[in-house]
């Protein structure tokens, strides 16, 4: 097989893809370097790149109070947002994509919006709502409360995928006597499988790593992993091994997780695009 000749051109993509690369890596690299050294050497200048690694650190954070719990508390708030935001926004994308929705161009436009919306404004009146139905502080009411931009986000994104399945197979659903139910589920959400896991991988993405919301509604009982990173901010001091072995350790399971489903991805964002 001949090797493709690299030009100008392709060798300055691949320099600048290298480049990007490592300045996104490089944040996380100081992170574990910072996390695996002695106090008096994490803030050493000039640092010392050739260290003996220390991983006391990962195994104190799991015994700090309430860092195991508000892992779990993540991982419980990503599972349920997710579901609640796929099972209500799929059937609300089909509809739009199916039927002639009156005013659907200024919906699409609203959904982006609400998507965008700073996250702060919805803190104040959820908090005191939540106060008054028992919500605040657990894992349901930050489930229901991130639905406020999971939704339309999702909506915004499922309905663009179901809009490149061909609508004459639904018709020919249809035809053989499918109800509009059984049309979505056998028809159009098996062809947009790519694009509803990169939903669920992208509305995921932005629950784990929400801060805002999480920080103003909860304080002990649900907390956030997030959350809890900063907890390792004391009055007096900030342990900053602690707390860089904590950042760590929240960001290897989107690490994994976009590892593992990055084909799904890829295939879901790209989905349509040659037909």
């Amino acid at each position: 097989m001949r090797r493709r000749r690299l030009t100008p051109a392709s060798m300055v993509a691949y320099a600048i893809a290298a480049i990007a690369t490592l300045l996104s890596l490089f944040p996380l690299y100081w992170l574990f370097v910072i996390s695996t050294k002695v106090p008096r050497d994490a803030f050493k200048s000039p640092p010392d790149l050739l260290y003996v690694p220390d991983f006391s650190k990962y195994v104190q954070i799991w015994k700090t109070a309430g860092f195991a719990d508000a892992y779990i508390s993540s991982i419980l708030v990503v599972l349920l947002g997710v579901a609640v935001a796929l099972v209500v926004a799929t059937p609300a994308a089909y509809a739009l994509v199916r039927f002639r929705v009156r005013g659907g161009k200024w919906f699409r436009l609203w959904l982006l919006l609400a998507y965008t919306t700073p996250e702060f404004l919805f803190v104040i009146p959820m908090y005191v709502l939540y106060q008054q139905f028992g919500l605040y502080d657990t894992v349901i009411g930050l489930v229901i409360v991130y639905q406020v931009f999971a939704i339309p986000f999702a909506v915004w994104l499922i309905q663009a995928f179901l809009g490149e399945v061909p609508r004459e197979l639904g018709d020919s659903a249809r035809v053989d006597g499918a109800t509009e139910l059984q049309t979505l589920l056998r028809v159009y959400l098996p062809l947009a499988a790519p694009g509803l896991a990169a939903t669920a991988i992208l509305v995921g993405v932005n629950m784990w790593n929400e801060v805002t919301i999480a920080l103003s509604l909860t304080f002990d009982q649900a907390r956030t992993v997030q959350v809890a990173v900063a907890g390792f901010r004391g009055y007096a001091a900030i342990r900053w091994q602690e707390m860089a072995a904590a950042a760590v350790t929240a960001v290897v399971p989107m690490i994994v997780f976009a590892g593992i489903a990055q084909r799904y991805i890829v295939r879901g964002l790209t989905f349509g695009a040659v037909k």
